[in-house]
């Protein structure tokens, strides 16, 4: 891999010499590789603010008209240029983020062995952009470990052009959700009473949020099954943290750990976590 250094032997292509443009204008953005676990955060802080304000449920996840309701800056979730169905490879990832300068920042994280075999799901499951098995998807310069590691180089080192930048890992979520919770509504600027918060984590349980998709409780396709009846096409589909052995062979696993070691940086460094 030869993600961002200057001087690299590879010409650069005009995906990357333009930068990244997110679809939404915003003060404050999500920013996250895809199935990070961000539809759970969007969750999360939509039920948060949607109660505390008292606005209607059904606004829960539009994110820029719920924190504009709330009278917070308005913010946005994005891919950054990651999105899988653009198809893009890793060395045409958009390395120019100036973008964001004078923007606040929120980058999510994820193991990102979870987060491959998350993606290889979307990829044939929901999207259908890729047809072959696991081990090769991982190996791909449009979808495998290389991406991964090559967006959150990108942010390492623009990680000081944003007026304000955090990073909050999927598996915070998981360990402390409350915690998490109200760390990333205090990054928005608001300060939300405890019993609410207590309110939202009950709300967003893994299994509400599964129950609310296959109602399709909020008629957008960001919570939507793609495939009746098929487990692996859920949007949230597991919802668990170290469930990449159930998918990834040895092998490949210890192929990811060689990339991470070689090429990683403290974002993609900092979300392992121990093996089962």
């Amino acid at each position: 891999m030869i993600p961002v250094t200057p001087g690299s032997a590879t010409p650069p292509s005009p995906s990357v010499l333009r930068g990244h443009v997110p679809r939404r204008a915003a003060d404050v953005y999500f920013i996250s590789y895809p199935r990070s676990g961000r539809t759970w955060l969007r969750a999360l802080v939509g039920k948060a603010l949607v109660d505390h304000c008292r606005l209607p449920e059904e606004m829960l996840l539009d994110m820029p008209a719920v924190t504009r309701s709330a009278g917070l800056p308005v913010a946005a979730f994005d891919h950054g240029g990651s999105g899988l169905r653009r198809g893009s490879r890793w060395q045409d990832l958009p390395t120019d983020r100036s973008f964001y300068r004078g923007k606040r920042v929120l980058l999510i994280g994820r193991d990102v062995r979870d987060n491959l075999v998350s993606a290889y799901f979307q990829a044939t499951r929901r999207i259908s952009v890729f047809d072959g098995p696991i081990s090769a998807f991982i190996r791909h310069d449009a979808y495998g470990i290389e991406k991964i590691l090559a967006f959150y180089a990108i942010w390492h080192a623009n990680r000081h052009v944003p007026a304000a930048f955090d990073f909050v890992r999927y598996e915070d979520l998981h360990r402390d959700t409350a915690g998490t919770l109200v760390r990333v509504l205090a990054f928005l600027g608001a300060d939300v009473a405890p019993a609410t918060i207590t309110a939202a984590v009950e709300y967003c349980r893994f299994e509400n949020m599964r129950k609310a998709e296959v109602e399709d409780r909020f008629r957008t396709s960001t919570l939507r099954s793609a495939r009746d009846g098929d487990p692996e096409a859920f949007k949230m589909r597991k919802g668990k943290v170290g469930n990449y052995a159930e998918y990834l062979a040895p092998g490949d696993i210890a192929w990811i750990d060689a990339a991470v070691a070689a090429h990683g940086c403290e974002f993609t460094r900092a979300a392992i976590t121990p093996a089962p």
